[in-house]
């Protein structure tokens, strides 16, 4: 085993406060019903965890895939042969069923359950993301199991998280976790697909800026899941991006939620990233989306992705999209790829009045200096490398 994965386990092993997600994939079978073998072995990892006196918070899917399972006719758990019944609908229905199982479960080590359903809003906006954040640590500090779900009866595409996985990656920010555990329906992730590479091989850990990390990872969807490798690589690598451990497992495997955090040679484990975002910046980087964008020159770009500098008009080119002053951007460079985010202080019609000016010539434009800089480096988050 290499030193750096040795290393990664032990972290694995020593992390006291856990985010484990777990995909409809792992946690249902075919027809789209809870695989109780699953899902009790699920919780009884779980509840060991708390009783070594660990944190956990639980990602769970499922709802869509239970209400199908639970409203299908003639054998068939196909939401395309009930044109009536839509994801959301079907979220609707199986929630409370995907929760009145996990009552039934965690009941059994004498422990409570808490529903959270969240949408992105919820986390962009900081109060919100702040009073989550309160309430989830009331929660486990008292030996509560927060599972959380995407609220999919009510949210629509600008409010979604895009699937759970991206979801498990900004709860383990909103909580402070030192691990993250991303369960599907493979041992891993491989260095190319399993199901039509027969010879693919699994790799055992990634480091923290390995370009290759997607190489094997495809999108993907079933019937009742929203996500696919890629995406849970995706997510490892935003959690990474805030100093969390990541590791992929076979959900289907018996304990191995509890082998993983032993720090045992199961699935793979993703190093997080040598310098983190943190705080007040690691929730712009990660939970928050652009209400515009901000297209930067190469030396304007440098300056902020190397030099952690703060962005002066002078080094925008190019504003996009509509936005007031205090609001989220996107700060992305002259390769059109995303820098980080950061809260602006120009409204959009001025910024785009001062992109490309010097402060002498915005004092000449207004008559005085709004602003020497249109995002201050406090107020920026990093797409740090993961």
């Amino acid at each position: 085993m290499h030193h750096q994965e040795i290393t990664l386990r032990r972290a694995l092993a020593a992390a006291r406060r856990i985010v484990v997600k777990v995909g409809s994939q792992a946690l249902c079978r075919p027809d789209g019903r809870l695989d109780s073998r699953v899902v009790a072995g699920l919780c009884q990892d779980l509840l060991g965890l708390i009783d070594e006196g660990r944190q956990v918070v639980l990602v769970s899917s499922g709802a869509v895939a239970s209400g199908a399972g639970e409203t299908a006719t003639g054998g068939s758990s196909d939401a395309a042969s009930r044109p009536e019944l839509g994801r959301q609908a079907l979220a609707a229905i199986g929630q409370p069923l995907l929760m009145a199982r996990y009552r039934q479960e965690f009941a059994i080590g004498r422990r409570h359950v808490a529903q959270i359903l969240l949408t992105h809003a919820d986390l962009a906006d900081r109060g919100r993301f702040l009073h989550a954040r309160r309430v989830m640590a009331e929660l486990t500090a008292a030996g509560v199991v927060p599972i959380v779900n995407e609220n999919d009866t009510v949210a629509v595409d600008e409010l979604k998280f895009g699937d759970n996985d991206q979801l498990a990656a900004q709860v383990a920010l909103l909580i402070e976790a030192d691990a993250l555990v991303l369960l599907t329906e493979v041992e891993g992730l491989y260095d190319a697909n399993p199901r039509t590479h027969p010879q693919a091989r699994l790799r055992s850990w990634v480091g923290p800026r390995d370009p290759t990390a997607l190489a094997g990872a495809e999108d993907g969807t079933s019937a009742f899941g929203t996500g696919g490798m890629r995406s849970k690589v995706i997510a490892a690598r935003k959690a990474g991006a805030v100093g969390v451990v990541s590791a992929i497992a076979d959900g289907k495997r018996p304990q191995v939620v509890a082998e993983v955090l032993r720090g045992d040679p199961v699935g793979t484990v993703f190093a997080p990233a040598a310098r983190r975002s943190s705080g007040r910046r690691g929730w712009l980087a990660t939970s928050v989306r652009g209400r515009g964008v901000l297209h930067l020159d190469a030396g304007a770009a440098q300056a902020i992705a190397l030099g952690g500098k703060s962005l002066l008009p002078a080094g925008v080119v190019r504003v996009e999209g509509r936005f007031d002053v205090g609001d989220p951007v996107e700060l992305r460079g002259p390769d059109g790829q995303t820098i980080g985010r950061g809260l602006v202080r120009y409204g959009s019609d001025d910024a785009a009045r001062v992109a490309g000016l010097r402060s002498d010539a915005i004092i000449a434009l207004f008559g005085w200096l709004p602003a020497g800089e249109i995002v201050h480096r406090d107020d920026m988050g990093l797409n740090l490398p993961a």
